[in-house]
């Protein structure tokens, strides 16, 4: 079973963040501040733990929390995660629904990359996503969804296949991609924070 399969929703148990209270209850987010300045180093180094992790907590802190969301996105937007840990797909549309007045592309794209990553080259394992997808389509922002369609779109112009098999899967993607709503391509001012090696 994939990881991003392992959960069919977000968890929430609260009493899982009684181990960070200690930190942020006694943190202030200082206004006027500029990003490294506004928040505590232990919040800060929280913040990119939490963020180095599938995302789950992190949610869960936000909504306990919601006064650090502006400076979590910011945080993530210079954040470059070396772990392995990819992004529980419905702790990513949590976060990018509270984090919208805060978007940056350079956020957006950071975000995206901690996605599971599919073997294009496997059709089954494709086929399995685009089942999950378009079953969770209600749940899973735009983003999630335009950034896989466009994934497997790309994957299917490199990958020889049968016509009738292409089609079968061109329709499959049909079912839940939909129009970008957000472009966070690299032409932007944070464009020289872009890591090409990350994507």
């Amino acid at each position: 079973m994939k990881a991003y399969t392992n959960r069919a929703r977000l968890i929430e148990d609260i009493t899982s963040l009684e181990q960070y209270d200690r930190v942020l209850a006694m943190d202030k987010v200082k206004e006027g501040e500029t990003h490294w300045n506004s928040l505590g180093k232990s919040t800060i180094t929280l913040i990119q733990v939490l963020i180095d992790q599938d995302l789950t907590h992190l949610v869960m802190v936000l909504k306990k929390y919601p006064q650090y969301t502006e400076a979590v996105c910011e945080h993530f937007r210079y954040a470059y995660s070396y772990s392995e840990n990819e992004a529980n797909l419905f702790a990513t549309s949590k976060l990018l629904e509270m984090g919208r007045p805060y978007f940056t592309k350079q956020f957006v794209r950071n975000v995206v990359r901690k996605l599971p990553k599919i073997d294009l080259s496997s059709i089954d394992e494709v086929k399995e996503m685009m089942i999950f997808l378009d079953q969770h389509k209600e749940e899973l922002h735009a983003i999630i969804l335009n950034h896989y369609g466009n994934t497997f779109l790309e994957g299917l112009k490199k990958t020889p296949l049968h016509p009738l098999q292409r089609i079968t899967l061109s329709k499959g993607i049909e079912k839940f991609h939909i129009q970008e709503v957000y472009d966070y391509q690299a032409e932007d001012r944070d464009a020289a924070l872009d890591i090409p090696y990350m994507n």
